[in-house]
Formats: structure tokens, sequence, C-alpha cells
């Protein structure tokens, strides 16, 4: 009688727990479904950021920070989110538009010298493709015999 009694209070657990997964799943797809609209910054299930420009039925055209226009799964979608872009000072801004002109004439100088030396070791490699292709015609010999 006991055991009858343990058991019927662990399956009202595991029901109850059920119910209450059940709920919490269908809040947040109805979450991520009510941002799924044009305009809408989201994230999907890959980590990719864009921007949603059009929905049609289960496909959605989001569009990354670089203009590209991509097509995905609407399960694909995660939810909302921003771009985690870190912040910048005004000073970092300003330098980065200054250095944003560049001449198209111009070589950058690298501190590289432009010339390269290549020596080369004939008799050792030969060496070696000499090995390399007795060992082959020993493998294939005994193959064939």
């Amino acid at each position: 009688m006991e055991y009858l009694i343990i058991f019927a209070v662990m399956a009202v657990i595991m029901i109850f727990m059920s119910q209450q997964s059940k709920k919490t799943r269908a809040r947040m797809e109805q979450e991520r479904e009510s941002v799924i609209v044009p305009g809408t910054d989201v994230v999907t299930t890959s980590g990719f950021f864009g921007k949603i420009v059009s929905i049609d039925g289960d496909a959605v055209t989001l569009e990354s920070p670089s203009g590209d226009e991509t097509v995905w799964m609407r399960q694909a979608i995660r939810g909302a989110m921003e771009i985690p872009l870190a912040p910048i000072t005004e000073e970092e801004a300003a330098q980065l538009d200054n250095n944003d002109v560049v001449d198209a004439t111009e070589t950058p100088d690298l501190g590289v010298e432009k010339t390269a030396t290549f020596s080369s070791h004939d008799s050792d490699s030969k060496d070696v493709t000499d090995q390399d292709n007795s060992e082959d015609t020993d493998r294939n010999n005994s193959t064939w015999k």
C-alpha cells in the first residue's frame, strides 16, 4: 500500500512538471514569433546577427551588417538581439574617419625588403625522392607477384 501512495505522488509530480515545461515552451515560442517582423534585429541559433528584411512563409530574409542578404528558416531565428559591438570613443571615431581616406596610387611602406633569396639543396631532395620512389616500386612489385 505504501508503494502505491509513493508511486501516485511521483506520477502527480511528473505530470505537474511536464505541464509547466509545456507552458514555458509555448510562452517562449510566442515571444519568438512576436519579434519576427521586418525591421527587427535578430540572432539565429547559429549566432548570425541580422535585420529582418522580409518574410515569406517559413523563409526569413536577413540583412547582415555588411549589407548582404541571406535566407533563413523561421525556426532558425532565436530571438531579438542587438548586434553586440564594442562602443568606441569620439576620439577613436575621429581617428577612424581620418584613416578612411587613402590614396590609391600610394604604396604603403611596410618596412619589408622586396627582394628574396632562395636556397636549394638539390642533392638532398633528390635522395629523398629516390628513396620514396624505390619504396613505391617495392610495394607495387610485392603486390603483383
